[in-house]
């Protein structure tokens, strides 16, 4: 059997003016307007947390967010910050 060989791809000729664009609105750059506070939020350093659910409560929060169009994770985000106010109300803790 005869060896195979892969030729590189021809790599397309860009202007100047195409990468730009490109960098500043080109993909993973959301082009809806963003809040002041949800600029203000991912300034800030983040932690990452990880939780076991049970797979069917997964799945179907996973689907309710997908039927709306909502992201899981800010979903999630949305709770906990409304979970902790809550719970701050209830111990008498003042929010900074």
């Amino acid at each position: 059997m005869p060896k195979k060989t892969f030729a590189t791809a021809p790599k397309p000729k860009l202007s100047d003016e195409q990468i730009s664009a490109y960098e500043t609105g080109g993909a993973g750059h959301d082009s809806k307007n963003t809040s002041d506070k949800a600029h203000q939020e991912a300034t800030e350093p983040t932690k990452r947390l990880s939780l076991d659910l049970p797979a069917s409560l997964h799945t179907r929060f996973k689907t309710a967010c997908s039927a709306t169009g909502r992201k899981m994770g800010g979903e999630l985000q949305r709770f906990i910050e409304q979970r902790t106010a809550e719970l701050e109300d209830e111990a008498g803790l003042t929010r900074k």
